[in-house]
């Protein structure tokens, strides 16, 4: 895959950096992009505020915000291909304006996601509704070509009623 210098970043774009390049952490940084942030002027140049998915970590790819070198970033040509299986401790997180899951590519909160959020919400379910409203809202105004009925059926139609006894 060929590598371009940095012009611009965008949303579901795989950057790379080197480890002096990036705040804070050790070693070649891969990231997907899901949230492009501000750009910060300091005395050794224009730094770019990045929120993605790690990937070729140990561990398994995981959600972290970053600060990166403008200059430095190298931006894989083209969109990443969309996953079609899920490695291990995938992330399950959305990659936006498309709102796909960057875990395993289909429309988010996907399958895997939504049983993750029953779990981790099990305590509190009015925590998750107003969770995912956020989340509903955002889509919509990414989204405008989607009925509002199946925004809503994609986020909050599938919590179930009640709890689970």
């Amino acid at each position: 895959m060929t590598r371009r210098r940095l012009t611009g970043v965008r949303v579901g774009d795989v950057v790379e950096a080197d480890e002096q390049h990036y705040c804070y952490g050790l070693g070649r940084l891969t990231l997907r992009v899901i949230e492009v942030g501000r750009r910060e002027r300091h005395s050794d140049g224009v730094w770019l505020n990045l929120r993605g998915v790690e990937l070729g970590r140990p561990g398994g790819p995981r959600q972290r915000r970053v600060l990166v070198r403008l200059a430095a970033i190298r931006v894989r040509s083209g969109r990443p291909a969309r996953p079609t299986t899920p490695g291990p401790g995938a992330a399950h997180v959305p990659v936006r304006p498309d709102w796909l899951c960057t875990g395993c590519g289909v429309a988010w909160p996907c399958p895997d996601r939504r049983a993750r959020l029953l779990v981790e919400y099990a305590s509190d379910r009015t925590a998750l509704a107003v969770y995912l409203g956020c989340h509903l809202a955002d889509a919509a105004s990414e989204l405008p070509a989607l009925p509002p009925g199946e925004l809503y059926s994609r986020f909050l139609g599938w919590l179930p009623d009640r709890p689970p006894p």
